[in-house]
């Protein structure tokens, strides 16, 4: 059976590869990890408290910010666990419609600079492909932005299956007059 890693960020764009996964790659025959990356968290501490003065050690906050989080310090452990957990969570939206289609899925969130945690996923040498969206940048916009896709086709030693999604383009009716 393939592996396919199937990197989506969340957005209608990066799940427009699912469609195309659906037509090219049978359920029996392959299994997908849907992954997403994240951004780091250094937790949420309050400042440190002062002294009022020299004379008088009552300690004295910033804020009543600082106050609440001296008292309830939300530490970059918790908010790491939290956070994978609620883009696991998106992430099995996806996974329950693509199961109930006959695919063996799998979900898994990291946190990072997104084409290095592809590139550095699809090196762990448990997939054997990986398949996403392109915006398909060229040129001046694409040096500006970068490329997510590029960076992962020039440093994976598996297989890339990128999709240049058609982006629907709305009109709207003019009234006749």
């Amino acid at each position: 059976m393939n592996i396919i890693l199937v990197p989506l960020d969340g957005s209608d764009f990066s799940a427009q590869i699912l469609p195309a996964i659906k037509k090219y790659f049978a359920p029996g025959a392959n299994a997908l990890v849907l992954y997403t990356v994240g951004t780091r968290s250094d937790g949420h501490i309050g400042l440190p408290s002062r002294p009022a003065s020299a004379d008088i050690p009552v300690p004295v906050y910033e804020s009543q910010q600082d106050i609440e989080l001296a008292r309830h310090p939300i530490y970059e452990s918790q908010e790491f666990d939290s956070r994978a957990s609620a883009l696991q969570d998106l992430l099995e939206a996806k996974a329950g419609g693509l199961r109930s289609e006959g695919y063996t899925v799998t979900v898994e969130a990291d946190f990072g600079n997104p084409a290095e945690s592809i590139i550095e996923r699809a090196g762990l040498g448990t997939v054997d492909m990986v398949a996403m969206t392109t915006h398909g940048r060229s040129g001046i916009t694409r040096l500006i932005f970068g490329s997510v896709a590029e960076q992962v086709v020039r440093n994976v030693a598996v297989p890339v299956f990128l999709v240049r999604p058609v982006v629907a383009e709305t009109t709207e009716s003019g009234g006749s007059g």
